[in-house]
């Protein structure tokens, strides 16, 4: 399983938990009336509803930020070995999440912005990212196991990627992983699927992901849906921000 998309099993149910780590200087830059604007356009709870978050659901609103690097990498896919393949995160991270976990499922959708220094910076992120993707493809052995005894075993999953634009001409990429052969009663199962779009200093990544016993494919309509909100809150952000 990828750890860092995963919501904190400490944060309390149809609550917001604000975190905020950074230097001084970045401070000045994520004051409260800044903290309030970053919150007004993201992911809200109604929204990832309408992706199939339950009506009783986990939520995180956080802000993190590193003295050098990134508090998070840009997570793309996983190959087969365990190896990530991750792109250059931002110095600042915002996140968005809302999920709901069972003993079963785990269900999840999340909106996170890299805020990088500069244009530059974002620009030179995201082709590194355009690159990166082409290893997303193909029969991989996935997240998600099955163990029997002390052995696990990893289960195979279909790679996907490509690039799609919006109706109002906003291009973003997107990765997709689908479980695939694995005995759904007996077995883990786990659906993902990432956006990836620039603009300005900053690369919005937006998550749909079902994993467990009970995981489904995504039907067209969820993944449509992700679509338009990859432009409207990205376009969302652009106003506010740009």
């Amino acid at each position: 399983m990828n750890l860092p998309r995963t919501l904190s099993m400490s944060v309390i149910a149809a609550t917001i938990a604000l975190t905020m780590s950074s230097l001084p200087a970045q401070a000045a830059t994520l004051s409260p009336p800044v903290v309030a604007d970053a919150y007004s356009v993201m992911l809200t709870a109604s929204q990832a509803q309408a992706l199939g978050v339950k009506k009783h659901y986990l939520a995180d609103f956080s802000i993190a930020s590193a003295t050098k690097g990134t508090p998070d990498g840009l997570w793309l896919c996983e190959l087969t070995g365990g190896t990530g393949i991750e792109g250059q995160g931002a110095g600042r991270l915002l996140t968005s999440a809302f999920g709901d976990l069972s003993l079963y499922l785990q269900f999840e959708v999340d909106q996170k912005i890299h805020w990088y220094a500069n244009e530059q910076s974002a620009k030179k992120a995201y082709n590194a990212i355009v690159k990166q993707l082409k290893m997303c493809v193909g029969q991989q052995m996935g997240d998600a196991t099955e163990v029997s005894g002390e052995t696990t075993v990893g289960v195979p999953a279909l790679l996907t990627n490509g690039t799609k634009k919006s109706k109002d001409g906003d291009e973003f990429l997107w990765i997709s992983s689908k479980t695939i052969d694995a005995d759904a009663t007996s077995s883990l199962s786990d659906y993902d699927y990432t956006t990836v779009r620039t603009f300005g200093n900053f690369i919005q990544v937006m998550d749909i992901q079902a994993e467990g016993l009970d995981a489904k494919p995504f039907t067209k309509k969820q993944i449509a849906t992700l679509d338009k909100m990859t432009d409207s809150l990205g376009d969302a952000w652009q106003a506010k921000f740009m």
